[in-house]
């Protein structure tokens, strides 16, 4: 198991991340569940009568384990933050530098934010290990949020949770995850401002890593390849660095407009910069 491969992990938390946000994007929401940003965990709204032999959503399945979870990490703590399972700290965000050795948990889930621009913080779910010299072969998934939808969306549907749990001791994971409430707004220069910024926090490590865009989060990276066929003289190709170069290993679109509004020369920029492409459309 030592040395577990770097594509085996980036496959299985794309095929995680893939089947989660399909429940959540492309799936009706629960009637029953309400908002989804109050913090107070996730399960909420799960139909107690779900336990006989139909089909469920996969949506449904998260958050029926996700109340396991919750229900059992309740009974068996005291209400400090911390011990073996993941959850998120009550405490107040931290920077890098203040985390001490229990927060660097790998199962545990940490909220911070950092100002990527002088008007525009950011804030910022993590879990998995921290970048380091020590540890070169880290994976580093970083999760954007559709138009209705907000970081707290991967935390509460039980999302967050199941790639954090990668990183347990029998699987040997080695995936830092990162969950961000960038706006849909955000551009490919805003993207590259906001990777900077985590990056000089030491929460990414600065080398490419493989972003999820739901629908409109979209925007963002294929901005980085219109920004990139500009710089390639409109698609010319070849292997130029660009924002798209430095940032992007892979990427997961989910039902993202932006993907199908994109010039063909923009799309060409992808294939130059041999980035794999894994978009999921349709029910």
């Amino acid at each position: 198991k030592n040395g577990q491969p770097t594509s085996r992990v980036t496959l299985c938390s794309a095929l995680i991340a893939a089947f989660g946000i399909t429940g959540i994007y492309l799936l009706p929401l629960p009637k029953t569940n309400v908002g989804g940003r109050s913090g107070s965990g996730s399960g909420s709204g799960i139909d107690s009568t779900s336990t006989n032999s139909e089909e469920i959503s996969p949506r449904t399945a998260m958050n029926q384990m996700s109340a396991i979870r919750s229900s059992s990490s309740s009974s068996s703590s005291s209400g400090v933050a911390g011990g073996s399972g993941s959850g998120t700290s009550n405490l107040p965000p931290k920077n890098k530098e203040e985390l001490d050795e229990e927060d660097v948990d790998p199962m545990k889930i940490i909220e911070g934010s950092v100002g990527y621009d002088a008007e525009k913080p950011l804030s910022y779910y993590h879990c998995g290990p921290l970048p380091s010299d020590d540890n070169p072969t880290l994976t580093e998934l970083v999760l954007l949020h559709g138009a209705k939808f907000t970081k707290e969306n991967w935390k509460s549907s039980g999302i967050l949770d199941m790639l954090c749990e990668i990183n347990n001791e029998e699987d040997e994971g080695n995936l830092s995850i990162s969950a961000l409430d960038l706006p849909v707004s955000a551009d490919g220069t805003d993207l590259g401002l906001a990777f900077d910024a985590l990056t000089s926090e030491k929460i990414l490590s600065g080398q490419p890593v493989t972003f999820v865009s739901p629908s409109a989060s979209g925007k963002s990276i294929v901005s980085l390849g219109e920004m990139a066929a500009v710089s390639n003289n409109n698609g010319s190709g070849g292997k130029k660095i660009t924002p798209l170069t430095s940032m992007v290993k892979a990427w997961i679109p989910v039902a993202s407009g932006a993907v199908g509004g994109a010039s063909v020369s923009t799309l060409k920029q992808y294939e130059f910069a041999d980035i794999p492409i894994l978009a999921l459309y349709g029910d």
